[in-house]
């Protein structure tokens, strides 16, 4: 959800898009592909894992209990999770680097240490809780970190969320950089105004007229959305992949990156219905990559049979994943694939 890309024509164009149209064949075109996930598990996720470093210290803390002989892991708070806790033995090391920077310092010795965690020490040693907003969900939710960085997360996937919105270059450089103006402010908001647009854009019923540099035909048009997956259906996403693209399935879809101790698992359910109330837009977005993700499933569904219909043979069809297929719960008997009751 965060391409980094568009828009690539226009006066804000983004760097990674000039940059690759600079150096892409005449003859060659742009196109996309991206995942995207629930709206609430993409603002734990990154809250986790980039602003606040939590799933380091998750994973430490898991480990030190393994040594201790304590085979179980602990996810939530329920289960004795204590976030907080998590970021105070991450803050005393923060502290022990400055202690020793200093010390190697009047010794004269070349410190790496760099400016902005000296600061975070010094203001720490002020009194000031340099990461309250990491300490649990509800801290985030309540601080001004939220509406500085997780208003409208969305926003990198398209460019935009609907046709009255305007393209802007706040994903200039490629990097998850949020930070984006609230869609809902934006002029010609409404729910179903995404909702639509996303079924246009991301759902490719539109791939002529989009253009950073003015929709309408005549202007270049954006990159369009060849494939895209969802990450809590990956599953039926890796499945489309390989059929889209032809390619034949990996034996198992990589999980490196997948983690033990999901970063909801310390969110409450209040704290998910907050995003919820407040985040429209990427929820109506959510809703509609949902939608796009049941059609294509089920025209896929259609294309195997009348493959099968044509004398094909689940072996010549060495592209469908057969076995993920079954495990979302379809089934080939007598060469009828069909949704197993």
């Amino acid at each position: 959800a965060h391409t980094g890309l568009r828009p690539v024509y226009g006066p804000k164009r983004t760097v990674t898009g000039e940059f690759l149209l600079e150096h892409l064949p005449p003859e060659k075109r742009l196109r996309v592909i991206t995942m995207l996930r629930d709206p609430t598990d993409f603002r734990a996720s990154n809250h986790a894992m980039i602003m606040c470093g939590l799933n380091y210290e998750v994973s430490r803390f898991n480990n030190e209990r393994r040594e201790r002989g304590l085979l179980s892991q602990v996810c939530t708070p329920r289960d004795g999770l204590n976030v907080s806790a998590l970021v105070d033995r991450k803050i005393s090391n923060l502290m022990e680097k400055c202690r020793k920077a200093d010390e190697m310092e009047r010794r004269g010795e070349k410190v790496t240490l760099n400016n902005a965690l000296r600061y975070q020490c010094r203001r720490e040693k002020n009194g000031v809780d340099t990461r309250e907003y990491c300490r649990s969900a509800g801290h985030l939710l309540a601080s001004k970190e939220y509406d500085k960085h997780y208003r409208s997360m969305f926003k990198g996937l398209m460019g935009r969320f609907h046709r009255g919105q305007e393209f802007t270059n706040s994903t200039a450089y490629g990097r998850m950089g949020y930070g984006f103006e609230r869609a809902e402010n934006s002029h010609g908001y409404s729910v179903e105004n995404v909702e639509e647009y996303t079924l246009q854009d991301l759902g490719g019923l539109d791939t002529k007229t989009i253009s950073g540099a003015g929709d309408g035909v005549g202007h270049p048009p954006e990159p369009d959305f060849i494939w895209f997956g969802i990450t809590e259906r990956m599953k039926e996403s890796t499945t489309l992949f390989y059929y889209y693209f032809k390619a034949k399935p990996l034996a198992k879809t990589p999980d490196n990156r997948v983690q033990p101790c999901r970063p909801t698992s310390w969110w409450s359910k209040e704290d998910r219905e907050e995003v919820r109330r407040r985040e429209p837009a990427d929820y109506a977005v959510w809703r509609a990559a949902n939608a796009i993700m049941d059609v294509r499933m089920e025209k896929m569904r259609v294309e195997i049979q009348a493959a099968l219909d044509a004398g094909e043979t689940k072996e010549s069809l060495y592209y469908v994943d057969w076995d993920q297929l079954e495990e979302i719960g379809y089934k080939l008997e007598n060469q009828k694939l069909v949704m197993s009751k």
